[in-house]
């Protein structure tokens, strides 16, 4: 009995399993088809999407070329002022993407630049043409070059008459003002299939000014298809709305001959050596197609063919790509092996689902040590710049106080010394700070109110010393129409300043440097246009230094770096901040003569007014009066609240202290001050939740909400943002000076 119940068991397991064989046998028959065949378009949707992807991200850096050169227009760099430099950055584009043929720019007046690469005399050489015209003339450069472009020859050819503005690729760039794609076309020099972008470049006001082309090579697209698979007998190809074919496959197919000449030409569609391929592109709708993909089919010697057709993403690309396969490529293996194929699928969907699992928890490791790495590094930049800060504050804050009381002329110079050496402190920590957005590539600038002439003054005064010592002076030349405050980021002003004064003070050893701002925009502008040069009477450099001294890594001669220091990034630097604040900057410097380094800049407009002086009918009011306040301090730091009270010392306010946040909203709702100044990092509760609960216990008492200045002595990006959202309505940095802490009461409470 109990070996029938055990056999009985096991054929009941069994026909069960055999069941379920049978549905799933039963119900494949039934649906493989569609199903295969809807795993058919997922392939070639695949296939689409990675070609897709490879030929955009073969042919975009051609278009981001001709847009990024249009935006150097505001620089001067494609300008007919300075073709060479506008030549060499042609060949830095050309050198960085080796499917860049040529790059060339044509401006109304029928002057023509291009760099390009050229085999006709040396292998891997080039070929520049420079084309530049006046009145009375026209002048044609010729120039053959080196891979390492050391000149091969140079001539000048009178009797030439290209005028770029009749070219197609202008024509069509000034009729469509955006960026444009031609059709596939034979490079003359090259021989090869090719296409072109371009772009046309207008000034400030709208004006046309020219167009900047980019010819790109097409033939790498055909290699890139010969090396998918799609089935036995499938292929992709790219071909544009006029049935032009960019990219095939079979690249011998793609040119041909024609003319007694033997011209090579470009094939068409419905030209090719290839009848399934004309099928397949003669099976494509007509009319214009959507972003999706559109699927067709299409018979040929008795097989049935599956298509799908995917327009380029961008509109702008008038680019098709089409793949087909054979049906039987995806079906005919799995009608004869469908019942073997099922079994593999579902134990590769098991083995895959295992698999999966693992990978997926390896991942979810890796991704919590990354954001723990990355935790652990935002807190040691937080706490590093909260401990190095905080004694920074009570450091410069009392050179600032000693600053005012009775010193000898020896006591008061290194006082001075002091608070220069401290700001010098100050700035290294912003640097190391600011090194995880240089890391990153992520460096912002700031917008906040700052007095232009102040920066300039203190950065001047911080050379002084050094420049006494040398025996030559710096000297501040600041035009009575520059506004006493803007809108910009003071700190990266600052560091521009530093880098060029530095420069002139190593290399001037006598005369002087002379530091000159302008206003070079209408006083009424919303946008500040401001001139700063640097001027020094040093020894100069000559003109093929200055052409390259903005250059990474670039000084004045070998030696610079062996006897002043320096890696030769500081005016690399320099200028990619002023590039950041819409400006400029370039060098002027002669042998013998002394250099300047002009650099222009672009800032908001503030509504700040200066709270030392303003005009009242005609006079001028010194140090405008604020009110007797009950000031509450909230702040741990015993130093720092006896800088405070220093700070307030002779003012007519009067200062109660807290030494932590629960003890600071204690002493709030007891004292009810005009104004608290709440440290952010303090033991017991911190100046957020003590924040919180101030405002809390306002709401609750229907009173009208009391300014809460927070301090921090955190100079990372968001940290303002947190304490506003605490409900702070103002914020300070550590460290503060005496001056700071009085504008900021002066501000909040003008009379």
């Amino acid at each position: 009995m109990k070996i029938f119940s055990k056999w009985g068991l096991a054929a009941g397991f069994t026909s069960l399993v055999c069941v379920f064989a049978a549905v799933i046998i039963i119900s494949s028959s039934l649906t493989f088809r569609r199903t295969l065949t809807g795993l058919s378009h997922n392939i070639m949707e695949n296939i689409a999407s990675y070609t897709l992807d490879k030929s955009e991200a073969y042919l975009r850096p051609a278009e981001k070329a001709a847009e990024l050169t249009t935006f150097l227009a505001d620089s001067n760099i494609v300008s007919s002022e300075n073709p060479y430099s506008m030549i060499s950055y042609f060949y830095q584009q050309i050198e960085l993407y080796p499917q860049f043929t040529a790059i060339y720019y044509g401006n109304i007046e029928g002057e023509f630049f291009m760099a390009s690469r050229s085999d006709s005399i040396v292998k891997n050489g080039y070929f520049s043409k420079i084309i530049r015209k006046s009145k009375e003339s026209q002048k044609v450069e010729l120039l053959w070059t080196t891979p390492g472009h050391k000149v091969l020859e140079k001539k000048f050819d009178p009797t030439h008459t290209y005028d770029p503005r009749s070219r197609p690729w202008f024509v069509s760039a000034v009729e469509s003002s955006e960026v444009i794609w031609t059709d596939p076309y034979v490079f003359f020099t090259a021989q090869k299939p090719g296409i072109t972008t371009a772009c046309p470049v207008y000034d400030n006001a709208g004006k046309l000014q020219g167009v900047v082309g980019v010819d790109i090579t097409i033939d790498e697209l055909s290699t890139f298809l010969k090396k998918l698979k799609i089935g036995e007998s499938g292929k992709a190809f790219i071909a544009n709305r006029n049935g032009d074919v960019v990219a095939f496959p079979d690249l011998s197919k793609v040119q041909g001959t024609v003319g007694e000449e033997n011209k090579v030409s470009l094939s068409r569609m419905s030209e090719l050596d290839d009848e399934v391929s004309r099928k397949a592109y003669n099976s494509m709708p007509s009319g214009q197609l959507s972003s999706t993909p559109v699927y067709t089919s299409f018979s040929h010697n008795g097989e049935t063919y599956n298509s799908m057709f995917v327009p380029f993403t961008d509109p702008r690309w008038p680019w098709i790509i089409g793949i087909y396969v054979r049906e039987d490529d995806f079906l005919g293996d799995v009608i004869a092996n469908r019942n073997q194929n099922i079994v593999i699928s579902l134990f590769v969907v098991l083995l895959a689902g295992l698999a999966g699992l693992v990978v997926a928890r390896r991942i979810e490791k890796s991704r919590k040590e990354a954001v723990a790495a990355t935790d652990a590094k935002s807190q040691f930049l937080a706490s590093m710049s909260h401990e190095i800060r905080t004694p920074m504050n009570v450091i410069l804050g009392t050179s600032d106080l000693l600053q005012g009381t009775e010193l000898s002329e020896e006591q008061l110079e290194l006082v001075s010394l002091l608070g220069n050496a401290g700001d010098g402190l100050l700035n290294l920590i912003n640097d190391i700070l600011d090194m995880s957005k240089v890391e990153s590539g992520l460096l912002e600038l700031e917008s906040i109110d700052f007095s232009p002439r102040e920066v300039v003054q203190q950065t001047a005064k911080i050379f002084e010393v050094a420049a006494l010592h040398k025996g030559i002076q710096v000297v501040c030349n600041i035009s009575p129409d520059v506004p006493n405050y803007v809108k910009g980021d003071p700190c990266r002003l600052r560091q521009i300043l530093i880098n060029l004064i530095g420069n002139s003070l190593k290399f001037t050893v006598s005369g002087g440097i002379y530091i000159d701002v302008k206003l070079l925009s209408d006083a009424s502008s919303a946008k500040k246009h401001i001139e700063f040069v640097v001027r020094d009477t040093g020894p100069g450099m000559d003109k093929s230094v200055v052409d390259n001294i903005f250059e990474s890594f670039v000084q004045a001669d070998s030696s610079v770096a062996r006897k002043h220091g320096g890696t030769g990034l500081g005016l690399a630097i320099s200028k990619r901040l002023s590039n950041m604040m819409d400006g400029d900057i370039c060098a002027r410097s002669e042998l013998g003569k002394g250099s300047s380094f002009l650099v222009d800049a672009y800032f908001d407009t503030s509504k700040v007014v200066s709270v030392y002086s303003k005009e009242v009918d005609g006079s001028v009011e010194k140090n405008v009066e604020v009110r007797p306040l009950t000031i509450l301090l909230v702040e741990d730091s015993e130093d720092n609240q006896m800088l405070f009270k220093h700070y307030t010392k002779k003012s007519p306010h009067t200062v109660e202290i807290a030494e932590n946040g629960k003890v600071g909203v204690e002493m709030f709702k007891t004292i009810r001050p005009d104004i608290v100044f709440m440290d952010i990092e303090m033991p017991v509760m911190d100046g957020y939740e003590a924040t919180k609960e101030i405002r809390q216990w306002e709401r609750d008492s229907c009173l009208v909400p009391t300014a809460i200045v927070a301090l921090s002595a955190h100079a990372l990006t968001g940290v303002e943002d947190s304490v506003r959202a605490a409900g702070c309505t103002g914020y300070m940095t550590k460290p503060f000076s005496k001056k700071n802490l009085m504008e900021e009461l002066q501000a909040i409470f003008r009379a």
